[in-house]
């Protein structure tokens, strides 16, 4: 891993190993074979995180990449006990958001059942900045960040560019291809930008 600016413990987890992700919500988010591509290249991704000592992990808890990332450590996390994931709450009205948004609840509780620690932060989904903290919540409590969306204005982009200004290794996986129809690119195909990772 990169050598970077040492950053305060939190949540028990040690910086130096704690990586937090971002990326899109369902909406913007391909569908079909292009997906079932892009899972598969961010799992790769994680299992290489992974490989270079990362066991803790923050999960923002949204529908979409947050919750992929998630579910596929708990899958992880049942051979390797080292592994634990943080799940960050942006607000208190977190399920109003989710109900009002149309997301998945089951997808909600799922995560919020299985994550090791949680933490809710004060505010309401009414704030946006409570999506914004949150995402800077996870990423001063990290070294290294994994984020999955299209080059766009957007919340995951705001929090790359965050992670890259504290120094982050990063990982920058694009969420969209041109392509659109199969085959699509393997994992060491697929479209990324990464530094220290």
């Amino acid at each position: 891993m990169a050598q970077l600016r040492k950053q305060p413990l939190s949540d028990g987890a040690p910086w130096e190993s704690t990586l937090c992700f971002t990326g899109h919500r369902p909406e913007k988010l391909p569908q079909g074979a292009q997906l079932d591509a892009l899972l598969k290249t961010l799992y790769y991704y994680i299992d290489h995180a992974v490989n270079l000592g990362f066991t803790h992990f923050y999960t923002g808890l949204a529908d979409g990449i947050d919750y992929y990332a998630a579910e596929y450590l708990f899958r992880l996390r049942k051979d390797n006990p080292r592994l634990h994931v943080i799940g960050v709450q942006p607000c208190n009205d977190y399920r109003e958001f989710f109900h009002v948004r149309g997301y998945s609840l089951e997808r909600l509780d799922m995560m919020l059942n299985n994550v090791d620690v949680l933490r809710i932060l004060d505010g309401t989904y009414h704030d946006y900045h409570s999506f914004y903290r949150r995402n800077q919540y996870m990423v001063n409590r990290s070294s290294g960040i994994i984020a999955v969306f299209q080059q766009c204005r957007s919340g995951s982009a705001s929090t790359l560019q965050y992670a890259r200004e504290k120094g982050l290794a990063y990982c920058h996986i694009e969420a969209k291809l041109k392509q659109t129809a199969p085959p699509y690119p393997g994992p060491g195909e697929w479209p990324v930008e990464q530094s220290g990772f």
